[in-house]
């Protein structure tokens, strides 16, 4: 117990998610969500350096099917990439259509921890009365660091970064 107070306080890497949900918007399924993340000493100071941190949102609902495999309605990936522009001294959030720039890395994080109408399906996909399972995860996709990088990443925990899967029922009602 006293070893895990003391990670926490060294600063390791950590996030989970805290809440997650589907909101129908102009007959849109979007995903609204919020993760707690905190970057370790080694993130933080690889970032500081010029390294770009990309993230990797999963997503994905299922319609569970009682004699065969569960039927995949939607699965969606979103990448978003944090960088340090050393120049402006600046951290820069890339999202698939735009980019944020922040003054600070605390500031950068909460934005990075926050998912808002996330558009992920029609309304129709989901079927009146039937009920899904929706999952969402997020890691550090240590596949896109440089890959001097990537060989001292396997393996280590400074370098890992990734969130439970976090998952709930959906029901479809409203027609």
């Amino acid at each position: 117990m006293l070893f895990a107070a003391w990670s926490v306080l060294a600063g390791g890497n950590h996030a989970h998610i805290k809440v997650a949900e589907l909101v129908l918007r102009d007959d849109l399924w979007t995903l609204d969500a919020e993760i707690d993340i905190q970057l370790g000493h080694a993130l933080e100071e690889a970032l500081n350096k010029g390294v770009t941190l990309s993230f990797l949102y999963e997503f994905q609902i299922v319609k569970p099917l009682k004699y065969w495999f569960d039927d995949e309605v939607v699965t969606e990936r979103r990448q978003v990439t944090l960088n340090y522009h050393a120049l402006t001294k600046q951290y820069i959030l890339h999202y698939p259509q735009q980019q944020k720039v922040f003054d600070t890395l605390s500031d950068a994080k909460q934005e990075l921890a926050i998912i808002h109408d996330w558009r992920l399906a029609p309304h129709a996909v989901l079927e009146k009365n039937q009920s899904y399972h929706a999952a969402l995860k997020m890691h550090l996709d240590t596949s896109k660091l440089p890959k001097a990088l990537q060989v001292d990443a396997i393996g280590e925990s400074d370098w890992e970064l990734v969130t439970p899967t976090f998952s709930w029922w959906v029901k479809e009602t409203v027609r």
